[in-house]
């Protein structure tokens, strides 16, 4: 069909475009400032969009051609069929600049942008970008719906790369140079037609209308379910170092592990741990892979490959798996269950069989339904409900009776599976979640943090007062932070913020989903920093949201709310949103033991006192010392006088920093004392993923003689048959979830961890805000164990500290030795507030300089190591540039 006339539409824009709220092109900014920031050039250190402006000459529609449905309401191989009633058209846009004055005011009647540059040095370049020209072919999909506003959701893809001309000139202070720079020109060029080739078909941009045009809050996650994978073992595989003769069979089998990702993706999102020169490796690893509209609309395949870890070349590939994700959706020995599985190792590209196979196990687990989430809340009829819907469906569409009965009869079916859906957003994000379901998706959301500012400590007075201009608020000024922020879960960091130049009043729009194994004992930090060039960048405050009590207190699922900034060197307040979305997971002894839904870092405690030996144990280890091991901390137990036990010398609990639990074990070693380096003639091994959070239990372990390198083996191969079993010891151990003061050794090799335990310094400073949001109930008199810092020992006040309050009177300090106590005890906290030496710029440059060599020198250090031991893959932060 020819293109429809679109005289009175440019007409209506013509008056509607000059009137329209700038502030609506906030999100297209903040697009554009992602392209930039993740291609700035070297002489450039960060960017900002200051300013948008459409102008007052409107883009021009050329023409709109209707577009037939085609058969997307059908269903077909690997493709669900779409619901809902749509309509589809094609339109051509374009827009040309009038104005070709050299004045600002005559340039602002065009399609512009006020662009900031930060310079190496600290010089800050501001340019005025004009748009000059635009010619772009898009088509549109949109969802229509009985109600206001009647549309609901757009998807909209671009026919090929859109035709866009900008130019780019440099503001000076005192005059507008209008020459242009064809350098900053083109840059900014590649910048646009990167952002903008993210929506050029295949891709597309789906916008809920509804949401956008009535205000309502987003109610559900992105994510549709989860895929659950647990790796358990490998065998028959060929040979990863095949040429490496000189080593054992079981040696020339390689340093193996295993990656899953998406096959056309291609990039692994999460890896087990390395076992070493091992032929038969047992993992028993778990983890869980989103699916969203991306990866169905993709018709994606799970791939799973097994790898030898290689310290001087690449690593090799020694067999591939895939499965598609449309099977594993719909078959029913996956969906919501667990499905056994061994399969034979493929090529990489999928033609020929390699060596080997791979048991493993793999489940759909989709989001539960209105049944499942009603079922224990009285009063609640779901029956009735449907009824309901059912019925409002077809007054909805009586006027449609006079179409074709097949055709009235689907578009009823079609708008109550919407209603329904619709329906059940509302009544879940309306209701606490349910304990029977405790795993699900998280959706966390920054939207924006308001009046952010950073306080001089060296100044007296209010801000307003210090500047002569008191009540007076700046939304922009080389004195504002340049905030970002990073999202922190159950101790982790998964997700950052690009950062917000010079802002008081930053908008981001920015987060991730992630999926949680139990949402009552899961807590989420959201930490605000303030990025610097040549310091150490300081925390403005942090925001600390534990979930359980955040739902069931507000009694919803979903929670759009602004929050203040407690416990760093600023103020603000900041606007997220947590949506929660439980799936068809529930704790069982068979596929999800309660164990497994526990945090992955944590410290563990060994009750010395209770390790008795039992069984066939020989007399000669019962009078060994014991060493207790994970991979972060270790400790020793002494045997008793008459080797009926072993005890701890200081008489209290061995406690030992943990992270990675669901891949590490506790290693006990059998120490004797010989000629030259102690001899282990026993070892056992504890895997620490078969232990429950905050539950002391009573365990049994297998102590098994150490012959060649069983040690070695038995600490990453969570086999039962290494080594003779020689007895069994038995003892009390104890799980405690979260960083704690055990942590800080490693801390000081982990930049990011040490990151964190500086966020929960200061979240738990700030008692009256996060004293209830950190600890479970129960657990306020075991502050030494889950105290994030070292503040339990020496930041506070220790219960002998008499002779220290005789000395302070009256709030001030008596004499300097005292002085000098309090300083040291609190320079922590003080340094981290810009407070004590760190209230002056040249100490915190120092500081950064000290840090940023440390830094570098671990990082030469690990890369070192990794030439001489295998390094562990980590899977990173996600960071939205």
């Amino acid at each position: 069909e020819s293109p429809e006339s679109a005289v009175w539409l440019n007409s209506f824009l013509d008056t509607l475009w000059p009137i329209v709220n700038p502030a609506l092109f906030t999100a297209v900014s903040d697009m554009l400032e992602d392209s930039l920031q993740a291609s700035l050039p070297k002489m450039i250190h960060a960017v900002r969009v200051a300013d948008i402006g459409q102008g007052s000459e409107p883009l021009r529609i050329l023409g709109i051609r209707w577009l037939d449905g085609a058969d997307a309401t059908q269903a077909r191989p690997g493709m669900a069929a779409e619901e809902g009633d749509f309509v589809n058209f094609e339109v051509a846009v374009a827009y040309r600049a009038t104005s070709s004055s050299s004045s600002l005011k005559g340039r602002s009647a065009n399609l512009h942008l006020l662009m900031q540059f930060w310079l190496t040095g600290g010089i800050v370049l501001p340019v005025w970008v004009d748009i000059t020209g635009i010619i772009s072919t898009a088509r549109v999909r949109i969802q229509l719906t009985p109600n206001p506003p009647f549309l609901s959701l757009m998807t909209l893809t671009l026919m090929g790369q859109p035709k866009v001309k900008l130019t780019a000139t440099p503001l000076a202070k005192n005059f507008l140079n209008v020459m242009d720079m064809p350098g900053l020109s083109g840059w900014l060029q590649k910048s646009i037609d990167a952002a903008i080739s993210e929506y050029v078909a295949p891709h597309s941009l789906s916008v809920d209308l509804k949401t956008v045009l009535m205000g309502r809050e987003k109610m559900d996650t992105e994510a549709r379910g989860v895929v659950w994978i647990t790796v358990k073992s490998a065998t028959g595989f060929k040979n990863g170092d095949g040429i490496e003769i000189w080593k054992s069979e079981n040696g020339r089998k390689g340093d193996v592990y295993v990656t899953a990702s998406w096959g056309k993706w291609g990039k692994p999102l999460w890896s087990t741990r390395i076992i070493q020169n091992e032929a038969h490796p047992i993992w028993e690893e778990s983890t869980a892979l989103l699916v969203s509209p991306s990866e169905l609309n993709a018709q994606e395949k799970l791939k799973l490959q097994l790898w030898d870890s290689d310290r001087f070349t690449a690593d090799d590939n020694l067999g591939t798996i895939e499965l598609p994700l449309f099977d594993i959706m719909n078959t029913s020995q996956t969906c919501n269950r667990i499905d056994h599985r061994q399969d034979r190792f493929l090529a990489e590209d999928g033609r020929s069989h390699w060596p080997g196979s791979l048991t493993w196990s793999v489940g759909y687990f989709s989001k539960t339904t209105l049944e499942q989430h009603m079922a224990n809340k009285e009063g609640e009829n779901v029956q009735d409900l449907k009824s309901d819907i059912e019925e409002e469906a077809k007054a909805k569409l009586r006027e449609a009776e006079t179409r074709k009965l097949s055709e009235k009869a689907s578009e009823v079916e079609q708008q109550k599976k919407q209603d329904l859906r619709e329906k059940t957003e509302e009544i879940v994000s309306g209701t606490p979640p349910t304990r029977q379901w405790p795993a699900g998706i998280l959706s966390v959301r920054i939207e924006q943090i308001t009046g952010v500012e950073v306080d001089n400590p060296r100044q007296s007075g209010s801000k307003g007062t210090k500047n002569g201009e008191d009540g007076v608020e700046e939304e922009e000024g080389d004195d504002m932070p340049s905030p970002y922020c990073t999202i922190i879960i159950n101790h982790a960091k998964v997700y950052k913020t690009r950062t917000k130049m010079k802002a008081n009043n930053p908008y981001y729009d920015a987060g991730t989903e992630r999926f949680i194994k139990s949402w009552s004992t899961t807590v989420v930090m959201i930490a605000v920093r303030d990025a610097r060039m040549h310091e150490v960048d300081p925390l403005i405050g942090v925001v600390v949201l534990p979930l359980q009590q955040l739902f069931v207190k507000r009694g919803r699922s979903q929670i759009t709310d602004t929050f203040p900034l407690v416990g760093g060197i600023g103020y603000g307040r900041l606007k997220c949103s947590l949506v929660f979305r439980s799936v068809q997971i529930q704790p069982s002894s068979e596929y999800f033991p309660k164990a497994s839904l526990g945090w992955d870092v944590g410290t563990l405690e060994v009750k010395s006192e209770t390790m008795r030996a039992s069984g066939s144990l020989p007399d000669d280890l019962k009078s060994a010392r014991v060493l207790l091991r994970t991979l972060y901390g270790r400790d020793k137990a002494l045997p008793n006088s008459l080797h009926d036990g072993w005890h701890q010398k200081k008489d209290r609990p061995v406690r030992l920093a943990v992270k990675n639990r669901f891949a590490s074990c506790l290693l006990i070693q059998f120490r004797k004392t010989a000629l030259g380096p102690d001899k282990t003639p026993a070892f056992g091994t504890l895997w620490l993923k078969d232990l429950p959070d905050l539950e002391e239990v009573t365990v049994r372990i297998s102590v098994r003689r150490n012959e060649g390198n069983a040690i070695v083996r038995g600490r990453f191969n969570a086999s039962d048959d290494i080594g003779e079993k020689v007895g069994e010891l038995e003892m009390q151990v104890r799980f405690w979830p979260g960083l704690s003061g055990y942590h800080h050794w490693l801390a000081d090799q982990d930049p990011s961890l040490a990151d964190v335990m500086e966020v929960l310094d200061a979240a738990e400073e700030s008692e009256e805000v996060s004293k209830e949001m950190l600890y479970e109930e129960g657990l306020g008199s075991d502050t030494e164990l889950m105290s994030s810092s070292s503040s339990s020992s020496s930041s506070s006040p220790s219960s002998g500290s008499s002779d220290e309050s005789s000395d302070v009177k009256g709030g001030r300090v008596k004499n300097v030795k005292t002085a000098v106590k309090d300083y040291n005890r609190r320079k922590g906290d003080l340094h981290r507030k810009h407070r004590g030496l760190m209230q002056w710029g040249a100490a915190r440059k120092v500081a950064w300089i000290g840090r940023s060599t440390e830094n570098e020198a671990k990082k030469f250090k690990q890369k070192l190591a990794g030439k001489l031991k295998h390094e562990q893959r980590d899977g990173g932060m996600e960071k939205e540039v």
